[in-house]
């Protein structure tokens, strides 16, 4: 009796990490081919084929492309997070903490573009909500900047600080957005770091 125990216990844990691996799997070549060719190539076939796996292995780990896509999208947010955080270390005033953000944002987004593109032109269909750690990891990168701005205006009240974070977020997705999608009216790549130092002070009132 005891021996299968011991050897159900086993053979839970060996699936476990299966699954896991699976998991994983799907996860990364879903990311692969967000790198490669934007929001347009993840779909589950070719996930599945880029993994080595079947459609139905994917559907086990993922209800649908949408459930996919907010997981690589929770990669690339964990990332730019993560990008955010090394580029304010060491740095004490918020104007210049500020501007380290939407330098870091920039970069960011040069170097992963389709990762970038794809947390913006992912849309969920009507009625389907967002999930809620999706939800609170863009509050997590919003409240870099919030931070800031509370610590200019520190008797800013929580609507007018949630808006000013939103607006000075906006202001500056909209200024990387139109230069790196090479639009008329976008910078080039030399100016568009100036010009985003000067955005800053600005939006900061500087």
């Amino acid at each position: 009796m005891f021996n299968i125990l011991i050897g159900d216990w086993l053979m839970a844990g060996v699936q476990k990490a299966k699954s896991e691996e699976t998991h994983r799997r799907i996860l990364e070549a879903a990311i692969a081919l967000m790198e490669e060719g934007g929001l347009n190539a993840v779909q589950i076939r070719a996930v599945a084929a880029k993994a080595g796996y079947s459609v139905g292995s994917v559907y086990k780990h993922y209800a649908d492309i949408d459930a996919l896509i907010i997981a690589v999208n929770a990669i690339t947010l964990s990332r730019i997070h993560d990008t955010m955080t090394a580029a304010t270390e060491g740095l004490e005033d918020p104007v210049a903490r500020l501007k380290a953000l939407a330098h870091a944002y920039l970069e960011f987004a040069r170097k992963n573009v389709t990762l970038w593109r794809g947390l913006f032109d992912h849309h969920l269909a009507d009625g389907k909500d967002i999930p809620d750690d999706h939800r609170q990891q863009n509050i997590a990168l919003l409240s870099f900047i919030g931070r800031e701005i509370q610590t200019l205006e520190p008797g800013m009240d929580a609507a007018a600080l949630a808006a000013r974070t939103r607006t000075c977020f906006a202001a500056v997705h909209g200024l990387v957005t139109i230069s790196l999608e090479a639009r008329f009216v976008g910078l080039s790549q030399d100016t568009l770091p100036v010009e985003m130092d000067f955005l800053v002070d600005r939006l900061a009132g500087r």
